[in-house]
């Protein structure tokens, strides 16, 4: 029987792994400056029962604010209706540091770095 997961090495915020996200986001880092720019960590915890996977981080979303469907119109929706269902403590400010906390969930994304015309790079 295996045993769940205990840790997880989220990327590294230098990542460079997908080199079409890489330049964007480099790009991005330019334009703003005082913004995430990098890999979006999933957030809540490891053994979760509810995972929520988004496709992308959104460009003036999880990709400004590090977390993922946070400051953007996905996120004015998702955590309302977690802190609704119990998924979630707290009060959702739409900012990473707004105290906002997972209950028994987990939310990521599918690809961690914002694509370019959010367009997620194609697996071959």
């Amino acid at each position: 029987m295996s045993q769940p997961c205990k840790t997880f090495n989220a990327p590294d915020k230098i990542c460079a792994l997908c080199p079409r996200l890489v330049s964007f986001r480099e790009d991005n880092q330019q334009k703003f400056p005082d913004k995430w720019n990098a890999p979006v960590p999933a957030f809540g915890a490891l053994d979760a029962e509810l995972l929520i996977v988004g496709l992308a981080p959104g460009l003036k979303g999880a990709n400004f604010s590090s977390r993922p469907f946070t400051g953007d119109y996905a996120g004015d929706l998702l955590y309302p209706t977690l802190l609704k269902f119990g998924f979630a403590n707290g009060e959702y400010g739409a900012h990473p540091d707004d105290g906002l906390t997972m209950q028994n969930a987990r939310i990521t994304n599918a690809v961690r770095c914002v694509p370019p015309q959010t367009s997620p790079p194609v697996m071959r």
